[in-house]
């Protein structure tokens, strides 16, 4: 275990792809991306044979498990190696992505070494919602039309805790402050106000003309006032006015609330699948005995 930089991990990088084809991985980030994580943050790197990891903690409470092996042999083999060099405080999330049956045989490879499913998403496409649908947003946008924004940069603070009361940190990958300031200087945060708050709030990002919706919260208290509604209508009219045409939705649905994903098909959307695993796996730290995991 050592302590990662961008030439470090390249280095580790390059050096296992040019020796092994690698198929088994969760590696998404470009160079630019990854090169600004590891200036910001102190990340961890673990080589193995024909497997490298990428630790990058979050909140404080966990690493997340960035890999690339050559295969699920390797895989299994380098995490075990992983586990027994491990001595930090933090929990480890290992994420496994892709298709089935890949994403859940590497989730098993997880599951055997300890860890636990914390939540498995389901990546939906958002197509366009039937007509019916759509003129029930159009009255809740005209009646909260001055409502409406984009986040300010003051609004991050508010903004992680009212996700943090609907979604978990770490299963529902949760981004920290800095990554909220970011998003919202790109236009990518909608809020709906109300009584001097962030009532409701749409959490989406742009990449390669895909819109990629992350969050959707509603307070409690507003929840039968269709704010939702009314920013959908929002977003949609914003980028309909920037003339972005054949931009791709997508989003994301926890596998195990079945009525939701029954509702989202309803809604047109339907799931693509991508999925993710997130598994967890936190060491014990007891007097007189060995690092180990917790169930």
């Amino acid at each position: 275990m050592q302590h990662a930089t961008f030439e470090s991990f390249s280095a580790a990088h390059d050096a296992l792809k040019a020796r092994r084809r690698c198929t088994v991985t969760n590696l998404f980030l470009d160079g630019h991306a990854l090169r600004a994580l590891l200036a910001e943050k102190t990340c961890l790197l673990h080589v193995a044979g024909g497997a490298i990891f990428l630790l990058i903690p979050y909140h404080e409470i966990y690493y997340d498990c960035l890999y690339l092996a050559a295969d699920g042999m390797s895989f299994a083999e380098g995490l075990r190696q992983l586990l027994e060099s491990y001595h930090e405080p933090l929990a480890l999330r290992g994420s496994s992505v892709g298709k089935e049956p890949q994403a859940g045989e590497v989730a098993e490879l997880f599951r055997q070494h300890g860890f636990v499913l914390t939540k498995k998403l389901l990546r939906m496409q958002l197509k366009r919602a039937p007509e019916k649908v759509l003129n029930a947003m159009r009255p809740y946008a005209d009646e909260y039309r001055d409502c409406m924004s984009f986040a300010d940069p003051g609004d991050a603070e508010e903004i992680l805790e009212l996700l943090k009361e609907e979604f978990d940190l770490v299963a529902d990958n949760l981004p920290e402050l800095s990554a909220i300031r970011e998003h919202i200087l790109r236009g990518e945060v909608a809020v709906l106000r109300q009584d001097a708050k962030i009532a409701s709030l749409h959490y989406f990002h742009m990449h390669k003309n895909a819109l990629h919706s992350l969050y959707d919260v509603t307070r409690k208290e507003y929840r039968r006032e269709g704010f939702f509604m009314a920013l959908a209508s929002f977003v949609q009219d914003h980028f309909t006015k920037q003339s972005k045409k054949n931009v791709r939705a997508l989003g994301w649905r926890d596998a195990s609330r079945q009525k939701l994903v029954k509702h989202a098909k309803k809604s047109n959307q339907q799931p693509d699948d991508v999925v993710i695993y997130n598994m967890l796996w936190t060491p014990v730290c007891d007097q007189g005995a060995e690092k180990g995991n917790r169930p």
